[in-house]
């Protein structure tokens, strides 16, 4: 079966070529007959790729341990669920997946653009082959999945213990769709810039991918964050590692670009700031693999040091080279930005905001590259540089969440702008004033909820207004409501996602800035109290179990004289590895969470070692990528036509314009 499978991979870089032949001679001599047959050739790349995917599930699900891939991420007594993600666990499978989902991704480009009439479906379905045509090179000549032993061994190594966790299953597939998922638009920036054809449907091609891929990323990166909390044992969820903020760079630089493509006032119109956020989220994803496999940087997530960094070296390099050429070349033709804007509008708020965003992903950036340089300037940066620059660059971005949506597309006073910001600030006030009653004194903390307050209450009242114009109509408040997400789609899944945002921000400050941590050691039958927990030692075991042996103590929890839980903190040591891993137990409620974590033991088990955490507020993190994620579906779901959503916007905006103390309706344009 695997030398079925390197064959299949074989007849794939084959097709792959063949397209790539074919769609740039029939370019050239605009023969269909040729243009056609590229497109057919990337249809049988996806289908080889899939029987070469299949074939590298068999002989992991068959433990073929003579394929070296085999034996090197699997054993016998592996879970069948951790067999199967052993498919994307190491660096070979990752790449053959990569290149995989990558197929299927051209072949949604050419199906998408079969009925165009011009060529950007053409030169699109070029850019994503030659992109597929690389990694199918990396797969086949320097790191082949199905790579055989001259022996047999008896068993595999098996997985990594710390990997061996249900995210696992599904947090690299979905980080990696959103990875390989910018290469669409790219692709299409790269398409409208070679053809000339700037005045092509481009705006909402791209900000249908964009935002597919910004979606995956995003709610990738929260599974991570989750994974680490869980898994690692030290009661965060965020250290700034290399390969974390590798996820993090282009997930803001889309962010940017979905901003930036709001700005249009030609629709379907290039403009520069198009192409240059367009590349650097592409970049910033080859930036990321780079990282990931290069060794070049340390990380804890990274795969192993590998010369195959080095071709994505050189492709990061031809990407921006290439990208910059182009653009150089058809720079008559580009749209230029928009002119002068009233400083009080919709369009200034929209280019702060892609500053302050392309500001944030420059200083993690220059954070994460820093250890290349530390040792000669001998000096490094801490987690510390992260988080304060994270804070100063991401508070006022938050606060213009909530400013945003008052202002209007051609600008007004002042004074109309600060009287529909009045119920925000008192919300802002009023929670300020709150917190400091109830006890709270971090100055930060107080300022980081009182802005989420301010945009809480400037979203609820966006949600007010449309209701209220709806209602004027005489809909009911249920077909009010709904009409909103049926009829203006972007606009209110957008500010869903600015929930979502918000309940993020709620969890990262609560559980920064107010978390209780303490590392304490218990007789059995003891007794400990921190941060209004009181957790009683009940017993101990050390049991055996299938492929590793599992310690755990049982811990009594008491709220004053209430019982309120019983943990178990456990640490798993593998047969397979010497690292022992904890598995933490945790009591989670909206207002915290208890984090005990089981880290050592006397032979006689009558005394344990545990780190107790009581983080603040941190699984509003996870409702927020919840949140986010409903938000940014609404936003993606097809509307029934353009009419409807055009006639809808404009009703919309006559009733809001006459409907007193509400906000203009102009932001129904987005």
């Amino acid at each position: 079966m695997s030398d079925l499978g390197f064959f299949t991979l074989s007849l794939a870089l084959a097709t792959t070529t063949y397209s790539i032949v074919g769609l740039a001679l029939g370019i050239r001599k605009r023969d269909g007959r040729l243009l056609e047959g590229g497109k057919r050739a990337i249809y049988a790349s996806a289908v080889f790729l899939t029987l070469a995917v299949v074939a590298l599930i068999y002989v992991l699900l068959a433990r073929d341990f003579q394929v070296e891939y085999v034996a090197s991420h699997t054993s016998r007594d592996l879970a069948l669920p951790y067999t199967l993600s052993a498919l994307w666990a190491g660096q070979e499978g990752s790449l053959l997946f990569w290149a995989w989902v990558l197929s299927i991704y051209a072949t949604a480009v050419v199906l998408s653009g079969r009925h165009a009439r011009n060529s950007l479906s053409s030169y699109s379905s070029l850019v994503v082959a030659c992109a597929l045509a690389f990694f199918l090179v990396l797969v086949i000549f320097v790191n082949n999945p199905f790579q055989r032993l001259d022996f047999v061994p008896a068993d595999g190594l098996g997985m990594n213990p710390l990997l061996q966790n249900p995210a696992m299953i599904w947090h690299p597939p979905i980080v990696y769709l959103g990875y390989v998922g910018f290469t669409v638009p790219f692709a299409l920036t790269l398409a409208v810039l070679i053809s000339g054809r700037l005045k092509d449907p481009y705006v909402p091609l791209v900000r249908r991918w964009t935002l597919v891929s910004w979606l995956c990323l995003g709610v990738g990166t929260v599974m991570g964050a989750q994974w680490a909390y869980v898994e690692l044992g030290w009661g965060g969820y965020w250290a700034w590692d290399p390969v974390e903020n590798a996820s993090l760079l282009p997930w803001l630089t889309s962010t940017a670009l979905i901003h930036s493509l709001m700005l249009r006032r030609d629709r379907g119109a290039l403009k520069v700031s198009h192409i240059v956020l367009v590349v650097a989220t592409f970049a910033l994803c080859i930036f990321g693999t780079f990282v990931t496999r290069s060794g070049m940087i340390s990380s804890v997530h990274a795969f192993a040091v590998s010369r195959i960094g080095l071709y994505f070296l050189a492709f990061l390099i031809a990407v921006i080279v290439g990208s910059v050429v182009l653009t150089f070349r058809r720079r008559s033709g580009l749209k230029g930005e928009d002119g002068a804007e009233s400083l009080i509008s919709r369009p200034t708020a929209l280019w702060v905001t892609i500053v302050l965003l392309v500001a944030a992903m420059a200083a993690i950036l220059l954070g994460t590259l820093f250890p290349l340089v530390s040792d000669v300037l001998n000096v490094a940066l801490t987690t510390d540089y992260f988080n304060l620059s994270s804070a100063v660059i991401l508070g006022p971005l938050i606060l213009l969440m909530g400013i945003c949506p008052f202002t209007t597309w051609k600008g007004g006073d002042s004074r109309g702008l600060a009287r529909r910001l009045l119920a925000p600030l008192i919300g802002a006030l009023l929670t300020a004033a709150l917190l400091l009653f109830l006890g709270l004194t971090d100055m930060f903390g107080v300022l980081a909820f009182s802005v989420c307050a301010f945009v809480t209450v400037g979203t609820l009242l966006q949600f007010y207004g449309g209701l209220r114009s709806r209602r004027a109509s005489g809909a009911n408040p249920l077909s009010a409501f709904v009409s909103l997400f049926r009829k203006q789609r972007r606009r209110y899944g957008g500010f869903v996602v600015h929930l979502g945002i918000v309940m993020i921000t709620i969890g990262v400050v609560g559980s920064s800035a107010y978390k209780i941590e303490e590392s304490i050691t218990l007789d059995q039958g003891a007794a400990h109290t921190v941060g209004g927990y009181t957790l009683r030692y009940e017993e101990f075991s050390y049991l055996p179990s299938v492929g590793k042996d599992v310690a755990t103590a049982t811990l009594v929890v008491y709220e004053g004289d209430k019982q309120v839980a019983v943990l178990r903190p456990e640490k798993h040591f593998h047969h397979s590895s010497q690292q022992p891993v904890s598995e933490v137990a945790i009591r989670s409620t909206l207002k915290e969470d208890l984090y005990v974590a089981l880290t050592g033991w006397e032979d006689a088990s009558q005394r344990i070692a545990l780190e107790v955490i009581v983080s603040p507020l941190v699984v509003w993190i996870w409702i927020g990528g919840g949140v986010l994620l409903v938000g940014a579906v609404v936003a993606l779901w097809p509307a029934r036509s353009p009419e409807v959503v055009e006639q809808s916007t404009e009703l919309a905006m006559d009733q809001l314009r006459h409907s007193e103390g509400t906000p203009t309706g102009e932001e129904g344009q987005q």
